[in-house]
């Protein structure tokens, strides 16, 4: 092959690496979830292979992909995991923290690959040595597992020639491996699976061409190839099948075991370089096995390959999962939905001009719009759908925290999750990370009290954190709640005035807990590595808040506190009421709406200085849009106008607007990039006559109104 052809070959496999990158993310992931909801009795069964599985296709899929610095880590704890299985050493809760320490290797060494992040050998010598020396002190053989690297084993093991006769027993293998004619497309290199296989013994490889190809059109990034491999070793026939693990199918691989005897009675020599040779096509009628070459007669000791041996799912790569989804990147899919977007609007567009016309005359037209704006919300839905992602995502991250925070604080901590599935945009997932992780973080450090504390109090010594998310309406509503002494009024409102922040006893409980927002503040009485700064709940109000979100607080003494953050479900598009005031157009969010109205003089009040209305025995306050953005309007007496009542968790307003003008789907579009952020907006969109219309954020509206 060429210098170029290897140069296409390398860029073609980096193709791939994100794929690597973002399953190995997950294996990780999937590891800790499980290692950190494990209880004193350790791992059943199906926990314990699982964590295996996740280890194993993390050096599977970096051995693949030549990153063979992470192999030497997942290599170790490979090891140690298949003996723990295997009974041969206990497991024990001290080992959790442990194979904790080497996720957290593992996602170094990733980070480095992946993003350049610096990687600290000594952390990789120092998590490998304890790995290795758990192996060490169990009762088991010193000789190394099978497919050993040298990297792994070369502190523990000097290199000698004699490394397959030193094992207790030796095996001859042969191998037949029909790839699939794309296996080089997806990126797999064989080289580094002889390399692999080479490592367990003494390896011969033959490569098989059918008979009737035609080298003229042959396609040099197609295999054809049928290769047949001799392997002497001592290691074990599930040992060369984990090889194969993640290029193979169950009919690619055929494993025969030719003959079995110990290392005194045949002894082997040292492994060299695979010897690869083209041998003629298998004749007509050849069996597996007569055509491989061999050093010992077929008939000793041979046994017939049953595939059923294979535990079910041995094999990673699977036809009904490459099938079942795609992976994607996020950038192409807010390109998708900011296209469905602009076609949105290009629809709206359509359909105000085509109202101008005589629907009689054009009724084909006007059918054919309506089918149009059909297939356009059909379009929109299913291209919002693909970024809803399950919050489990970030619920995922907390059990660890909890745990380590627990143990370091010495308090006896359950986290239990609720509507782990409910869906939310996947820009949102990752803006409510940083919330949640503070709201966590305080409920350890200051909400929940110790054993002993409530012990006193007369509670159970274990605290409860729930985090519970469900969706409202149009709205994901994320509750934190824990069962910790609640909230003390006295000493938040002492705190108050001593940090300057305007408060008074006559303030309600709830005016009270909105305290803890302003900056600075803390009611810690040390600063410690977890908290005391006065930095964290003004930081989850602003990070809610830049995601038109609403922070709520309800608080018992001795009881608990619920921290409830309200989110709209997505980012992108709405549906509205398009409202006019003077000569603007505004949008009103569908979600926040409970009714429209026009008062008359009876339920119209005022209350201290401001305009209320009588609604079902409820004084609702007023907005008038045109005082607040300064507008001026054509109505400004309640009774010509229309108030838009509006509902933000419990909170109600009557906003005052001129008229109501129709209602549809309008997509979200920042203004803050080309002008500036506009106090009540939570955004702008084009409508079908071209024109701009600001977007309203009814929860800054309220703000705004208890603020004049």
């Amino acid at each position: 092959m060429t210098q170029s052809g290897q140069d296409n070959k390398s860029i073609d496999l980096n193709q791939f690496n994100q794929v690597f990158f973002e399953e190995c993310a997950e294996h990780l992931a999937e590891m800790e979830q499980i290692l950190v909801s494990l209880d004193d009795a350790g791992p059943d069964d199906e926990q314990l292979n699982a964590i295996f599985r996740a280890a194993h296709s993390i050096k599977g899929g970096a051995g693949i992909f030549g990153f063979q610095d992470m192999t030497v880590v997942t290599h170790v704890l490979e090891s140690l995991l298949d003996r723990i299985r295997n009974r041969e050493i206990p497991f024990s809760p001290a080992m959790v923290d442990l194979f904790l320490e080497a996720g957290d290797v593992i996602s170094m060494q990733l980070a480095g690959h992946r993003d350049g992040a610096d990687v600290s050998q000594e952390a990789i010598d120092r998590i490998r040595g304890k790995l290795q020396q758990v192996i060490d002190s169990g009762a088991v053989a010193t000789a190394p597992e099978a497919g050993d690297s040298i990297a792994a084993i070369a502190e523990e093991l000097p290199l000698q020639p004699e490394s397959a006769a030193s094992s207790p027993d030796c095996h001859c293998f042969e191998l037949e491996f029909r790839p699939d004619p794309d296996i080089f497309k997806r990126g797999t290199r064989l080289e580094s699976l002889f390399a692999e296989l080479e490592e367990l013994g003494e390896l011969t490889v033959a490569a098989e061409l059918p008979a009737n190809l035609d080298f003229s059109e042959l396609d040099p990034e197609s295999c054809f190839c049928c290769w047949r491999m001799t392997l002497v070793t001592a290691s074990s026939e599930a040992d060369i099948r984990e090889i194969f693990e993640f290029v193979a199918e169950e009919d690619q691989l055929k494993v025969r075991e030719i003959w079995e005897s110990s290392a005194a009675n045949n002894p082997v020599s040292a492994p060299e370089a695979p010897a690869v040779a083209v041998v003629d096509a298998v004749t007509p009628g050849e069996t597996f096995g007569q055509a491989a070459s061999g050093a010992a007669d077929p008939s000793a000791g041979r046994r017939a390959y049953d595939k059923n041996e294979l535990a079910p799912g041995a094999y990673g790569r699977r036809g009904s999962e490459a099938e079942s989804s795609i992976r994607v990147g996020v950038t192409k899919v807010d390109q998708l939905i900011n296209q469905v977007g602009e076609l949105v609007i290009t629809q709206l567009m359509l359909a105000q001009t085509a109202a101008a016309l005589d629907p009689v005359l054009h009724e084909n037209l006007h059918r054919s719009l309506l089918q149009l704006e059909r297939n356009t919300r059909d379009l929109q839905q299913s291209v919002m759908s693909i970024r809803l992602v399950p919050i489990s995502i970030v619920f995922s991250r907390f059990p660890r925290l909890v745990r380590e925070l627990a143990s370091k604080l010495g308090k006896q901590v359950e986290l239990k999750t609720i509507g782990d599935t409910t869906e939310l945009d996947k820009g949102l997932i990752e803006k409510i990370s940083d919330p949640l992780t503070h709201l966590v973080r305080n409920c350890l450090d200051h909400a929940l009290e110790t054993p002993a504390a409530r012990i006193a109090a007369g509670k159970e010594p274990g605290g409860t954190i729930t985090l519970r998310a469900s969706q409202t309406g149009g709205r994901i509503v994320i509750d934190v709640i824990d069962d910790g002494a609640g909230l003390n009024r006295e000493k938040i409102l002492a705190k108050a005035a001593e940090r300057g922040i305007p408060s008074s006893d006559s303030m309600s409980d709830e005016e009270v807990w909105q305290l803890i927002f302003a900056p600075g503040f803390s009611t810690a009485e040390a600063v410690t590595d977890i908290s005391g700064r006065g930095v964290g709940m003004d930081v989850v109000l602003r990070n809610v808040q830049s995601m038109s979100g609403k922070v709520a607080i309800v608080s018992q003494p001795g009881q608990g506190t619920r921290v409830t953050i309200s989110l709209p479900l997505t980012l992108a598009i709405l549906d509205g009421l398009s409202v006019a005031v003077g000569d603007e157009k505004f949008i009103v969010p569908l979600n926040s709406i409970i009714e429209s109205l026009q008062p008359n003089s009876a339920s119209l009040k005022t209350v201290n200085g401001k305009s209320v209305v009588l609604v079902r025995g409820d004084y609702i306050p007023i907005i008038p849009l045109y005082e607040l953005f300064n507008l001026p309007a054509r109505v400004t007496d309640p009774e010509k106008g229309i108030l838009v009542l509006i509902d933000v968790d419990g909170e109600k307003a009557a906003v005052l607007v001129d008229a109501l003008l129709d209602e549809h789907q309008v997509v979200i579009k920042s203004i803050e990039t080309n002008y500036r952020k506009v106090d009540g907006t939570a955004g702008a969109t084009i409508l079908g006559d071209g024109r701009v219309a600001l977007i309203l954020d009814v929860t800054s509206l309220l703000q705004m109104r208890n603020r004049n």
